[in-house]
Parts: C-alpha cells; sequence; structure tokens
C-alpha cells in the first residue's frame, strides 16, 4: 500500500487551520510524515500545477515529507498531488517514486495505491520500473478514453489529465475533504475531522463531476 493526496491550493488552506485542532497532527508537515508513516517510507514526490502547467515537480527515495509540506504550503498553484511510496513492484530508486509526469498525446501526472499484478512484468519492459508507471503510459501513449480506463484496474488513482484533476476510488481506502470549493482527497485525515466523506469503491471525481465507474 502506499498513501496519496490531491488538493487544490483553498484545499490544503483549509485542511491546515483544521489541523491545529488535533493534537499530533497539528501541522501540515505531520500530516504528511503520518501518512507516510501509515503506509509508505520508500520516497516521495509531489507535483503542483497552475497556469496550464506543471509548475513544481519533484520526487524520491530521500524526499522528506517535511519537504513536501513545505512546497504545499509555500507555493502558489491550482492543483497539488502528493505521493508516499510503499515498494511492492518495481526497486526502491528515485525513478520509481510517485506521482508520475508524462507527456505524450495527453499530459498525466499520477499517483498510485495498489497492485495491478497483471501489469508487473510490462512495467519490467520499461526498465525495473512499476505497473503504475506503465498503466500512466499506456494512457497516455495509446489515448486511451478517460477516466474509463481506470476502471480497469482496482487501484486508487489520483491526478491530473489535460489539467483536469481527478479522484478515483478503488479497492483502497480514499476520503474526501471538502467545504465548498475547498477539496482534498486523501488516503487517511485525522479520526473526528469534519466536512469527510467516503467515497464507495468505482468512485470517480473528474474535473468536478461525481460518477460511477464500472468496469
Amino acid at each position: 500500500m502506499c498513501r496519496m493526496l490531491l488538493a487544490n491550493r483553498s484545499g490544503v488552506s483549509r485542511l491546515v487551520k483544521r489541523l491545529h485542532g488535533f493534537p499530533g497532527c497539528r501541522t501540515l508537515s505531520l500530516f504528511l510524515r503520518g501518512l507516510e508513516l501509515r503506509d509508505g517510507g520508500n520516497g516521495n514526490g509531489i507535483a503542483l500545477y497552475g497556469n496550464g502547467e506543471v509548475i513544481h515537480y519533484e520526487r524520491g527515495v530521500e524526499m522528506q515529507p517535511e519537504r513536501a509540506a513545505a512546497i504545499l504550503e509555500g507555493f502558489d498553484y491550482e492543483w497539488a498531488v502528493f505521493h508516499s511510496r510503499e515498494a511492492s513492484i518495481g526497486s526502491i530508486m528515485d525513478e520509481n517514486c510517485h506521482p508520475f509526469v508524462i507527456e505524450g498525446r495527453h499530459h498525466l501526472v499520477m499517483a498510485v495505491n495498489g497492485n495491478e499484478i497483471q501489469m508487473t512484468r510490462l512495467g519490467r519492459v520499461l526498465g525495473d520500473r512499476t505497473d503504475s508507471e506503465f498503466i500512466a503510459r499506456m494512457i497516455v501513449d495509446m489515448d486511451l478514453p478517460f477516466p474509463e480506463t481506470l476502471a480497469c484496474f482496482q487501484s486508487n488513482f489520483v491526478g491530473l489529465y489535460d489539467g483536469k484533476p481527478f479522484a478515483k476510488k478503488g479497492d483502497r481506502q480514499l476520503l474526501k475533504f471538502q467545504n465548498g470549493k475547498d477539496i482534498v482527497f486523501a488516503s487517511d485525515f485525522p479520526f473526528g475531522l469534519a466536512d469527510i466523506s467516503k467515497p464507495e469503491q468505482n468512485y470517480c471525481w473528474f474535473d468536478g463531476h461525481e460518477s460511477m465507474l464500472f468496469s
């Protein structure tokens, strides 16, 4: 398993304010560290998107949650994707840290929580890369319909497709924190935090529109 987050800038700001009331998780830095401790620890990554492009992209085995929190609080952006990896498929190396940024027929920023075993060998074709990266490259290079293609997989997915934010709930936990236009999807939130909902499996949020995907 891994841990991840998709949020708009105002969602991050509202979450930071709410976290002050939770002992042991009073800051965004502590919150991200908690995500890493629960199911991560093999590398972190973050991508910020704004003005039609990725404006900051950083990932690596040695990247710390505190660094990611500083980026989330210190930059202006429209959307952010954070991921903490627990290695299952693919070696522990910087190139296998999420999120992946893939350019081609489309522009895709994607982070994944889950294992798609049927893609393992195909990932190795890329050179000891993950099943997640292979899926991302397949979606872009083959111009597959999106987000319908995500219904073919059991994992959770978050990111941006041609600049449109998305979150797909698979067989892992994914929660939504929303207050008005402020929104954060994350693997976990502090117990007792208000404005939390629990999407059902196959739920998809794409550019503000909710639907259920079925394979």
